[in-house]
């Protein structure tokens, strides 16, 4: 998310800011239609658009996928264009929206594409908002998968995926490509809603709070209450709906 405070501080669009420093024609292309096709608004800063106590926003990032020994070998691309609500009052943040952009090279089987990106989104979305190890004074806190905290079926978002079709290339495979912009589209798109950047993971009620607020940020996670965001979670769909009826 470093490139869009960037943007911000050359009061700049952040998509336009990214096209404009791409020399790349192939990744250029990535993040427009990217863009296009997931209804980018232009903007130079924050929108803070708010209905209620919930805020909206939306959030962009990039990203190459670099594997093999330091420097590492270029692989496929990917980028996200996320869609948030952020309830201010109790710092939940609910991922309502993803397009995901893929170039990956010639793609041998598409719909297998399409299902790994859904799987990126769900294991990116768990790590981004969800999940931490939990520490007590002497020893880690989390004993077993029922303790610990995942995303769970009402968590997840609509998810759209763009896939740039380029049979002349090599495959360059997919795997966990698209997880890479994941942090940071989420990161910008609470900044579009709230203008408060958020740079440690995860995006934990606790942080978002004491972000809105000013406050230093919690170092320490502490163990999860027990669950009750599955309403939370309805009332900040619907509200979402409804802000995109008026947008």
């Amino acid at each position: 998310s470093f490139i869009d405070e960037l943007a911000a501080e050359a009061g700049e669009d952040p998509v336009a800011f990214r096209l404009r420093h791409i020399d790349d024609a192939r990744t250029a292309e990535l993040i427009r239609r990217t863009a296009e096709e997931g209804g980018w608004q232009p903007r130079t800063g924050p929108r803070l658009h708010r209905e209620g106590e919930f805020a909206f926003g939306q959030g962009f990032a990039h990203a190459t996928y670099v594997h093999g020994t330091f420097p590492g070998v270029a692989a496929a691309q990917a980028a996200w264009m996320a869609e948030v609500a952020v309830n201010r009052r109790t710092g939940e943040v609910s991922l309502t929206k993803v397009l995901v952009g893929q170039d990956a090279g010639l793609m041998i089987n598409p719909d297998g594409v399409r299902h790994q990106l859904h799987g990126n989104v769900v294991q990116s979305l768990s790590r981004t908002l969800t999940e931490a190890v939990t520490f007590d004074a002497i020893s880690v806190a989390d004993k077993d998968w029922g303790a610990y905290p995942l995303a769970r079926f009402e968590d997840l978002p609509e998810v759209r995926s763009v896939l740039i079709e380029r049979p002349e290339e090599p495959p360059l495979g997919v795997g966990e490509s698209a997880s890479v912009p994941s942090a940071a589209a989420i990161a910008n798109a609470i900044f579009d809603a709230t203008g408060v950047r958020m740079r440690e993971l995860p995006f934990t009620p606790e942080r978002v709070r004491a972000a809105l607020a000013g406050a230093p940020m919690p170092r320490a996670i502490s163990a999860p209450p027990p669950r009750r965001r599955r309403f939370a979670r309805m009332a900040a769909t619907l509200a979402a709906g409804i802000a995109g009826g008026l947008m």
